[in-house]
């Protein structure tokens, strides 16, 4: 037996709205991915400028090194927290 015209319309409405709602959600969880990747990212070469402006070499790598590891380790981490998001939420 068919729907009546008046619930199947409520349904659709329904369902549009939630499908909507959750590609707003994938949109906002990617814009907070790339800003997280960018601010690790210039952190890191922040770090590494930093090296690039001492006088002492030693201390320049260790800036070097310091910014090195900070850039890949955020940027890692932002990747990595994403995907376990997006698992939560169901996306993959």
């Amino acid at each position: 037996m068919p729907l009546p015209e008046k619930y199947q319309r409520q349904l659709m409405e329904r369902s549009e709205a939630a499908e909507r709602e959750s590609r707003w959600d994938a949109w906002r969880a990617m814009g907070r991915v790339v800003g997280e990747i960018m601010l690790w990212t210039m952190l890191g070469l922040v770090g590494i400028g930093f090296a690039f402006h001492t006088g002492d070499y030693r201390l320049g790598v260790v800036y070097w090194w310091t910014g090195a590891i900070v850039w890949v380790a955020g940027v890692s981490h932002a990747v990595l927290s994403a995907y376990r998001r997006g698992e939560e939420r169901g996306d993959w």
